[in-house]
């Protein structure tokens, strides 16, 4: 239930967004609201809690959100309120942000590395995978010290795996096939 409602609320906000010419608009504002309730747990917690009447929230909603998003987006997070499905703000953001990449051609990757990428190097990655897969890139690099080196990258539910640790692994269950 919980896809099909995300699903149904994101693709009616997009198709707001998209008649009134604000996807960017409201995807930069969901990226925000995103990173609020991701650093606030407690106001989710809030938020969904059944004992807070519906006028406390919008008053909540106000006062942490006004002026500091559209006017769409507020009434957008009233009508949850009022049909109660505030418990899945973050599955519709999550919705929200595929429909808005498929409609602008982006592809989010996420590069593994041991140690930070360098600008260049970022640049150069987002190039080559521009040009591979004909879309833009949206880069991410994260850190994980146990790959050693190379890179692992995660795009579109797959995982391309060019580390170091990746091929030692890969070498170890060769030779334990050859062995059995």
């Amino acid at each position: 239930m919980a896809e099909l409602v995300s699903n149904r609320y994101a693709l009616a906000l997009f198709e707001a967004g998209l008649d009134l010419e604000k996807t960017d608009e409201f995807n930069e504002e969901l990226d925000f609201l995103n990173d609020v309730f991701e650093g606030e747990n407690k106001l989710l917690q809030i938020l969904h809690h059944p004992k807070i009447s519906r006028s406390e929230k919008r008053d909540l909603i106000d006062k942490i959100f006004k002026n500091r998003v559209s006017q769409e987006i507020v009434n957008f997070l009233y009508i949850l309120i009022d049909k109660r499905r505030e418990g899945f703000i973050l599955e519709i953001i999550d919705r929200y942000k595929e429909l808005f990449n498929e409609h602008e051609n982006i592809v989010e990757v996420v590069a593994i590395t041991a140690v930070p990428m360098e600008e260049k190097a970022k640049t150069k990655l987002q190039k080559v995978l521009s040009n591979k897969l004909e879309k833009k890139i949206q880069l991410v690099n994260k850190v994980d010290t146990t790959i050693i080196g190379g890179v692992l990258l995660k795009l579109q539910n797959k995982q391309l795996d060019g580390t170091v640790k990746g091929q030692l692994e890969s070498i170890g269950k060769a030779i334990n096939g050859a062995t059995n």
